[in-house]
C-alpha cells in the first residue's frame, strides 16, 4: 500500500484503541515507514485536501457572484455596489504547497489617458478566520450585506480548515526536526 494511502487510512481509523483498532492490528509496514515516507504521504494528503478546499472556495465565490448579480438585476448600475471576492494561490516561498487565500475586495475604475483602468482594493480581514461584519460597513450596500454574511460564513470555515491543514504540516516537520536533533530517527525498535 503506498504511504499516502496508509496515512489516509490511519487518519480515517483514528487513534489506536478506537473502533476496535489496537496496536497489534497495525500493519508492520506502517511501523517501519521511514520519516521521509510519512512526510511525503502527509504532504500528499494535505495537498489533496487543500485542492478540494480551494475548489469549494471557487464554487462559493461563483455562487456569491451569481446571487449578487441576480439580487442587483433590477437596480441601476450605480446602486449595484462594488464588492467582490477572490480566491488565489499563496505564492510566498514559505507557504504550504497548495495554500490559497480567500479575500474580499472592492472594485473601482480610474480614467486615464489610455482609457478606463479597473483596480481592486483588498478589505482588511484582521485576526481570525473570518472577516468581522464591521469590515463591510460602508462598503457593502444594505441589500448586499445578507449575501456577504452568508458567503463569509462558508469562507470562514474553509479558511479554518486550510489553516489547520497547514498547522499539521508545520507541527509534523517541527516534531521530526526535534526528534532528529535528539538522535531519534524512527528506525530503531522499541
Amino acid at each position: 500500500m503506498p504511504p499516502a494511502h496508509r496515512l489516509e487510512a490511519a487518519f480515517r481509523a483514528g487513534p489506536p484503541g478506537v473502533a476496535g483498532r489496537d496496536a497489534e492490528d497495525d500493519d508492520a509496514a506502517d511501523a517501519d515507514a521511514a520519516p521521509n515516507q510519512v512526510e511525503e504521504a502527509l504532504d500528499a494528503w494535505i495537498a489533496r485536501n487543500l485542492a478540494a478546499l480551494q475548489e469549494r472556495a471557487e464554487q462559493g465565490r461563483s455562487a456569491f457572484e451569481q446571487r449578487l448579480a441576480e439580487a442587483g438585476q433590477g437596480l441601476p448600475r450605480s446602486a449595484r455596489g462594488r464588492i467582490g471576492v477572490r480566491v488565489r494561490p499563496q505564492r510566498a516561498d514559505r507557504a504550504t504547497p497548495g495554500a490559497f487565500s480567500i479575500e474580499w475586495v472592492t472594485y473601482r475604475h480610474v480614467r486615464t489617458a489610455s482609457g478606463v483602468v479597473y483596480l481592486s482594493d483588498y478589505i482588511r480581514k484582521g485576526d481570525g478566520d473570518r472577516y468581522p461584519k464591521s469590515a463591510f460597513r460602508g462598503i457593502a450596500r444594505d441589500w448586499q450585506r445578507p449575501l456577504v454574511e452568508e458567503a463569509e460564513q462558508g469562507f470562514g470555515a474553509i479558511r479554518a480548515a486550510a489553516r489547520q491543514l497547514a498547522e499539521v504540516r508545520t507541527r509534523f516537520r517541527a516534531a521530526a526536526k526535534r526528534c532528529r536533533e535528539l538522535g531519534l530517527n524512527g528506525d530503531s525498535g522499541p
